[in-house]
């Protein structure tokens, strides 16, 4: 599967205005509706008591045979099963289109659909978008280096300061963070700007080595942050809490379990941020500000997704509808409307990324040697020159699975 053109024409057509938004954040899905669907007030409250276990529906590969596994499914795993409204499933063209339909989008707490983030694709769009190695994937939509700079800057004080640009929580991710961390720790760097403006998410173990790296030996055991899944789920909420750790957790490529992880062990961290910045990289940030170090965000307000799901195929499509919502050790989950930030900062695109004259890294830089703020510039960047806002170096190519709509989860496949 290719998303060059479409993808393209999508972020770009979202890029025209300031703040950029992320649809990739905004759920979708695949298939979308081939019929409309009955209004809320002809719909009745699924009971769901006549399903079969969604086991024993799995890989039967008609479109009924898969509809009624997505249904059943939903029911036993989607944290929202209770309020999902039933459907005919013959107003619906494909599996597809039927689980988009299921999905409950009533207004949340902050005036959005409460699910904006469930999706489907198919299974080779998942693998690449993972950075999964398989048959079925892409390569045609391979990933990106998810951390394509690395450097140190200093400021007019001469204040050696860490700058990592982190653009996506996959397959890899976590060895190249090792990298990046031990060249900032043999730099003894003082302070850490981790740059979190195109990350839309990933797994929950690489942001749980990220923030583990920014943090010291002291944080070995506290909380990361716990899941908490539907009533039928109980014992996944018992058993769903996730942890800081001084070593590698899980294995990729080049650290085994075990390997120590290079730790700034730093009281704050900078974070630059967008409304691409979503899920696992906001998980980076709950679950520090959770254990008392200061997490700074500096450039515009984030997505709000303090939601995770795993992946399940059936049948050449992957599902990801939501299943727990994640919770930092004070219990702090409350950010469905974003993180707001302490410095709002216009981006311009023309600028480099990892320059110090970059507007969000210029930002962070004059905060650390001031504690404060510099007043907005008020410049509004031309409606044009956002669409160069991807085209700098070290920025995620277009066509990047990771922007296909609703990817952002965090758990393992």
């Amino acid at each position: 599967m290719r998303f060059a053109v479409p993808l393209r024409r999508l972020v770009r057509a979202a890029a025209l205005t300031l703040p950029v938004v992320l649809s990739a954040c905004g759920g979708g899905g695949g298939g979308g509706t081939d019929a409309p669907a009955p209004t809320p007030a002809t719909a009745t409250v699924a009971t769901a008591t006549h399903l079969p276990a969604a086991s024993t529906l799995a890989n039967v590969c008609t479109d009924d045979g898969q509809k009624q596994w997505v249904r059943s499914y939903l029911d036993e795993n989607y944290l929202w099963y209770a309020q999902v409204q039933d459907v005919p499933a013959g107003n619906y063209g494909s599996p597809t289109a039927y689980f988009s339909a299921l999905l409950v989008k009533s207004p949340d707490a902050s005036g959005q659909a409460t699910d904006r983030f469930s999706t489907s694709m198919s299974v080779s769009a998942a693998d690449a978008m993972q950075g999964v190695s398989s048959a079925s994937a892409d390569p045609a939509a391979a990933a990106s280096n998810p951390v394509p700079i690395t450097k140190t800057v200093t400021t007019a004080s001469g204040r050696r300061v860490g700058y990592v640009l982190f653009n996506q929580h996959s397959q890899g991710a976590q060895d190249a963070l090792i990298g990046a961390f031990t060249q900032l720790r043999t730099a003894a760097v003082k302070d850490l700007v981790l740059d979190l403006r195109y990350n839309p998410g990933g797994f929950i173990y690489v942001a749980q080595a990220a923030a583990s790296m920014v943090a010291g030996p002291s944080i070995d055991g506290l909380v990361f942050e716990s899941a908490t899944y539907n009533d039928k789920r109980s014992g996944d909420s018992a058993g769903g809490t996730f942890f800081f750790s001084t070593k590698v957790q899980r294995a990729e490529t080049k650290y085994p379990v075990g390997t120590a992880l290079p730790q700034l062990d730093l009281p704050r961290v900078y974070v630059l941020a967008s409304s691409y910045t979503c899920s696992a990289s906001e998980s980076i940030v709950n679950a520090l500000r959770g254990i008392g170090i200061e997490v700074i965000l500096v450039g515009q307000r984030t997505c709000g997704k303090p939601y995770g799901f795993t992946r399940k195929d059936n049948c050449g499509q992957a599902y990801f509808p939501i299943e727990f919502r994640m919770a930092n050790a004070q219990g702090s989950s409350d950010y469905t409307n974003g993180f707001p930030v302490q410095c709002q900062v216009q981006e311009d695109p023309l600028s480099a990324l990892g320059s110090s004259n970059e507007p969000l890294l210029a930002t962070a830089l004059k905060h650390i040697e001031t504690g404060a703020c510099p007043a907005p510039s008020g410049i509004q960047v031309a409606r044009q020159t956002m669409e160069t806002l991807f085209d700098r170096p070290g920025a995620p190519s277009l066509a990047s699975p990771m922007y296909q709509p609703g990817f952002d989860g965090r758990q393992q496949p």
